[in-house]
């Protein structure tokens, strides 16, 4: 009997027996051997684990493809992982094992769509490329790239740059949450409107609250007023007692 199970991700799920961890299949089989002192889930067909203090990376069927010489290994996004040295030194591995960026960079937060997200000493936020060339410039805050745009503060104002380091929307929001669905909510003043992947301000910042409503439409509210409009910001029901 396992004393731990954690969920199913691709088709395998980790399991503890005796303090170690392998992982079982869809139909309860042990597919992989429980000798590893931390594993993470599977992303991308390969999942870190520890041994002896030590992390790399398995896959499927078990075999060390990445051998155990990082002190911090995170998941794998298309294709490439971020791994540490030591509490600071990071770099970049591929899934066979080859070091893309030596572990040199210090705080290397995540690496994703092309752009490595880097806090400084100072808690100043970077981009860097593949390279490990610093790229752009640096932000007070920032998040990784997520269909090709990021969300960056400027001056305690929040802006929108695009993976060229270019502002498609220009850092003048109280707060702009992560886009879904290709869409922003941008906010000024504690009142919300919505912004396009592009860049392009679909909706004014007037309102109060604004949800997706599905179909294409979102609903507003403003005081006891509600309407909905499209993803062009056309009105299919004007705001309505």
């Amino acid at each position: 009997a396992f004393q731990e199970i954690l969920p199913f991700r691709e088709g395998l799920a980790a399991v503890r027996h005796k303090g170690e961890w392998g992982f079982v299949d869809t139909t309860g089989q042990l597919s992989i051997p429980c000798r590893f002192s931390k594993v993470s889930d599977f992303s991308e067909g390969m999942a870190a684990v520890q041994q002896e203090g030590d992390c790399g990376y398995i896959d499927r069927t078990g075999r060390l493809v990445i051998p155990c010489n990082y002190s911090k290994c995170l998941d794998f996004n298309d294709g490439k992982a971020v791994v540490y040295q030591g509490l600071r030194k990071a770099g970049l591995v591929d899934k066979s094992g080859e070091l893309l960026i030596e572990p040199s960079v210090n705080r290397l937060i995540n690496f994703q769509e092309g752009r490595g997200l880097v806090r400084d000493e100072q808690y100043r936020f970077y981009y860097i490329t593949e390279q490990a060339s610093p790229y752009d410039g640096y932000y007070e805050q920032a998040t990784e790239f997520r269909h090709g745009v990021a969300v960056v503060q400027v001056n305690g104002k929040w802006g929108i740059i695009n993976q060229k380091g270019i502002e498609i929307i220009p850092p003048k929001y109280d707060k702009i949450e992560q886009f879904e669905n290709g869409y922003a909510k941008v906010r000024i003043q504690g009142f919300n409107g919505l912004a396009s992947l592009k860049g392009e301000l679909i909706v004014d910042p007037h309102y109060e609250y604004i949800s997706y409503a599905g179909e294409g439409l979102f609903r507003v509210e403003k005081g006891n007023e509600v309407g909905y409009f499209d993803v062009n910001g056309n009105w299919v029901w004007q705001l309505d007692r």
